[in-house]
């Protein structure tokens, strides 16, 4: 009786353990598939890919659910290992739902026994769902590797991530490629699941290729072609970490095993700030490309590059006055600002700006801290920054003390309320019948918003319509904007100055042109110094009657250009008038600098004596100007006649000096040098130190006579024949900006 007593109790126990076994494992079956489906949502959230996580919950859950019943018949390591074994037969569809079902104990499960069933049910159908995603994203990057392949004589551009900004950039990119000679190519493209499945559609649309790697782990080959890398993810710190990285792995000895060279490769690092281009020039680039895109900072140039701030000037008139006015002192109007203060320096005009901030005394100490001598009261040009309310009733009364404002520029942070703000500008000058209304640009983020703003229009009386003449502009960049021409043109002229100053001649090989590159690119400061010295060029030509266009490529076209437009001898046809010039560009370069931060090198004065002590003080360490303060000896006027003041020669004669006494060798030749880019500029514009083969600029070849300078009055009849060919089906960007370089070129110097 004792032995069956204890019998039943072991019995009635173990009966109790299975059960247990069975809720225990049932309950980690929800916890895993829980868990699996928190973290999902968790990494979806914040952009990340989690689809390993909800399969791992699956896994684990499946492993759970099956231990009870391999458990039955085998211990526990058995059944742990048989579990497993199950779990992956279930995803890779080799067993059924009776496998498990068939098994289960009702009576053991009690109140369990359906719910049980249910999620058994539920695992057997997520596992194949699993693996079948897993076996198609496999093929999709089998297929997607095999387009990489058999574009490998095309030129590649290289996204870093698929986002909205670098589908607006490829987008443009290949309405711009005609011969489709370049592919199109978007990393971590999976990396936000499903969120990203409309992107990727898109970037279908354009024949994009879409590969789940990060850029700085493919191995391409590029020894006959060009591959151009975009860090452009939202992450600025991003994507200068990974610029950094691909740097240190681009720069390598074993590069060439995977044959890729570094000579063909360009990166593109979108970040912004001081300490970001710092960060780049500290590493050795070797013959890499390396720019960092200031998207703000590059709109602005490609805006003022395109609708120029004397475009509706008369550059006949004397006392002639460029008046600009700037809403908004944010990142946007600060940059505009620097940015007008070397563009705006004319020979015919003279230059003030006027800031309306509502942080305007704010805004004036900021500017003041980060470049010391910009807002200098003896310079030639006149900054004034007022506090205020675009909006209020009292801005009027400051607006009417300016008199004629020409060019206006507006940015208040919102879309909407930079608009607004333009649109009562444009109702103001309307109401003071100017009969030149001034140029009225508003800076906008959206693409869409800026195609409907160009159409701002009324009817007339006469059914015609009449235009704000709002001109939008937003997202700068190389490769951002549609007409992209003028970014192109500004990185050639940049390269041009560059050259220029390395004595590169068309003769010259191939191995001192490579060096000449490489030192453009090797520090972003000296990119943007040369930069701003091309842009300016245009400028120097609209006063003496010339400007810069481009040859076209299609034979029809060419006649038609041929028909009206002839490349002008610019050395022979401004012989007698760009003298006028060599003080010019010492005062745009001095603006420049000023604007960069840099102030003069002295120990108080800005005689001889005071610049002759600072400089003694770093001129055993820096030849020329001192770095790591930001002086130089060179931002003084090029004649004075205050005898406090030196002159740009008597600076050079002192430094040669200092240099003899100390033993070194240094002479800036500074009044030579402006001197020798004016007398150059045609040389840099017809592009003959490109040499026979040409350069790579934005991933195609410019050959040399690219770009020709020509008669103002040429262009004007080639543009108005153009606008009458093409307006029916001219987009509004490229029309507008046509009609303002008609503009331009009506109001130049026009000799025909």
């Amino acid at each position: 009786m004792q032995i069956k007593t204890a019998t039943l109790f072991r019995n009635k126990r173990e009966n109790e353990e299975k059960e247990m076994i069975w809720k225990i494992c049932f309950a980690m079956s929800l916890i895993f598939l829980a868990a699996g489906a928190v973290m999902f949502f968790y990494k979806r959230y914040h952009g990340k890919g989690g689809v390993r996580y909800l399969g791992g919950g699956v896994f684990l859950s499946a492993v759970s659910i099956c231990f009870p019943v391999m458990h039955l018949t085998e211990n526990d390591g058995f059944a742990l290992a048989m579990s497993i074994s199950q779990s992956i037969r279930m995803f890779v569809i080799d067993t059924g739902t009776s496998d498990i079902l068939d098994v289960l104990q009702q009576d053991a499960l009690g109140s369990i026994y359906i719910p049980y069933k249910i999620v058994v049910c539920i695992l057997y159908l997520l596992g194949p769902v699993f693996t079948l995603s897993v076996v198609l994203r496999y093929f999709s990057n089998f297929f997607e590797r095999l387009r990489i392949f058999f574009s490998s004589r095309k030129n590649l551009y290289i996204f870093s991530d698929l986002t909205e900004k670098s589908l607006e950039v490829a987008t443009n990119l290949v309405e711009k490629d005609e011969k489709k000679k370049s592919a199109i190519l978007f990393c971590n493209s999976n990396a936000k699941d499903d969120e990203n499945v409309e992107l990727e559609e898109k970037a279908r649309v354009i024949g994009a290729i879409l590969v789940p790697q990060e850029a700085s782990r493919l191995h391409l080959k590029n020894k006959k072609r060009y591959l151009t890398y975009f860090q452009i993810s939202d992450d600025e710190e991003k994507n200068l970490d990974c610029t950094l990285a691909m740097i240190d792995r681009m720069t390598e000895k074993n590069l060439k095993k995977y044959g890729a060279t570094e000579q063909n490769i360009t990166i593109y690092c979108f970040a912004s700030g001081d300490e970001k281009e710092i960060l780049l020039d500290a590493k050795d680039k070797r013959n890499l490309r390396v720019i960092l895109i200031d998207e703000i900072r590059d709109s602005v140039y490609e805006h003022l590059y395109r609708y120029p701030l004397y475009a509706n000037q008369n550059s006949t008139e004397e006392n002639g006055k460029l008046s600009v006015l700037i809403v908004g002192g944010g990142k946007i109007g600060t940059e505009f600002l620097k940015a007008t203060v070397w563009m705006g320096q004319m020979k015919s005009l003279d230059l003030e700006i006027y800031m309306i901030d509502l942080k305007g005394n704010l805004r004036r100490k900021s500017l003041s801290a980060r470049c010391p001598e910009l807002l200098q009261e003896d310079s030639d040009y006149q900054i004034d920054i007022h506090k205020g309310n675009i909006f209020s009733k009292k801005i009027e009364l400051y607006l009417n003390e300016l008199k004629d404002i020409n060019y206006c520029m507006v940015s208040l942070g919102e879309d909407e309320k930079s608009l607004r703000a333009a649109l009562a500008l444009r109702g103001y000058f309307y109401r003071r019948y100017k009969k030149v209304q001034p140029v009225i640009s508003v800076y906008v983020e959206s693409r869409k918003k800026r195609e409907a703003i160009r159409n701002l229009n009324e009817t007339t009386r006469t059914k015609e319509k009449y235009y704000y003449d709002i001109v939008p502009f937003g997202n700068g960049g190389i490769y951002q904007s549609q007409q992209g021409s003028e970014a192109l043109l500004i990185e050639y002229l940049g390269l041009g100055i560059h050259a220029h100053y390395c004595r590169l001649k068309k003769e010259d090989n191939r191995e001192t042109r490579r060096e000449v590159i490489k030192g453009y690119y090797s520090r972003q400061y000296n990119r943007r110094s040369s930069i701003a010295g091309g842009m300016h060029i245009s400028s120097k030509l609209w006063e003496m009657g010339l400007g810069i266009i481009r040859v076209p490529e299609n034979e029809c076209e060419k006649k038609l250009f041929q028909k009206f437009v002839h490349p002008v001898n610019y050395e022979e046809r401004t012989e007698n008038i760009r003298k006028t010039c060599y003080s010019l560009e010492h005062d745009r370069w001095m603006a420049y600098v000023r604007a960069e931060g840099w102030s003069l090198a002295t120990e108080g004065g800005k005689n001889i004596d005071d610049i002759r002590e600072c400089y003694e003080q770093y001129c055993q360490v820096f030849k020329n100007q001192n770095y790591p303060d930001k002086l130089h000896p060179a931002l003084i006027p090029l004649e004075s006649d205050d005898p406090q003041i030196a002159t740009l020669q008597q600076v050079d004669d002192m430094i040669v000096q200092v240099n003899k006494k100390l033993g070194l060798e240094y002479e800036p030749r500074y009044v030579e040098s402006d001197e020798e880019v004016v007398d150059h500029i045609g040389e840099i514009v017809s592009g003959e130190w490109c040499g026979e083969e040409g350069i790579v600029l934005n991933g195609r070849v410019v050959q040399a006579n690219e770009w020709i300078i020509a008669d103002l009055g040429e262009i004007l009849q080639y543009d108005t024949e153009i606008l009458k060919r093409e307006e029916a089906k001219m987009s509004l960007e490229k029309r507008l900006a046509l009609q303002y370089e008609m503009m331009r070129c009506r109001n130049g110097k026009i000799s025909l």
